[in-house]
Order: structure tokens, then C-alpha cells, then sequence
């Protein structure tokens, strides 16, 4: 059994990149970070401003469907939308840590 990986990325513009992250973190941290099988994500910023990748680790990709499933009638859905979420999907395979983290 693989972990499931999930990279989503949103677009933003000067007028509304402060409330897209108001909208994710509300998002990822009091909905996604409290469902089952959910290991960690991490939010981060592109470095102009323009946009966000936020990338999710699950035990499995059922747990990530199931979440899916029930985060479609979620009521900050609509207005994350705008920020044209782009998903993708990957399985791992291999970790890597730096040789100085022992």
C-alpha cells in the first residue's frame, strides 16, 4: 500500500491572493486536516505572488476519495473555484531525508 499524494494549484491575482489564502487555510486546516487517513499537506506561495500550490499526503488513496466525496457539498467549495484549482495525482514511491537530519 502506497501513500497517496495530491498537488493542487490555484491562481490569484494582487486583488484576491489574500483572500485565497484566507479561504485555504480556513479550507485545509479545519476541514482536510481533520479527515481520516490524512498524514500532513503544505500550503505554499509562489514566489511572485500570483498563486498557491498546496500539496497533501494520505495513507491511501481511499482515504483521500472518501474526503473527496464528502468535500464536494463543502460550503467554501464554490468560492475556492474561483481561484481555478488544478489537481494531480501521484503514488510514492521513495523518501528521501537530508543526510544531516539524524
Amino acid at each position: 500500500m502506497s501513500e497517496f499524494f495530491v498537488v493542487v494549484t490555484f491562481e490569484t491575482s494582487p486583488d484576491n491572493h489574500g483572500e485565497a489564502l484566507r479561504l485555504l487555510d480556513e479550507y485545509v486546516g479545519g476541514f482536510l486536516a481533520t479527515q481520516p487517513g490524512f498524514i500532513e499537506s503544505r500550503l505554499v506561495e509562489r514566489q511572485e505572488g500570483s498563486g498557491f500550490l498546496h500539496f497533501a499526503r494520505w495513507q491511501q488513496e481511499s482515504d483521500f476519495r472518501a474526503f473527496a466525496e464528502l468535500a464536494k457539498d463543502h460550503p467554501l467549495l464554490p468560492e475556492i473555484r474561483q481561484f481555478n484549482p488544478s489537481a494531480h495525482f501521484y503514488l510514492g514511491q521513495r523518501a528521501y531525508a537530508s543526510a544531516s537530519s539524524s
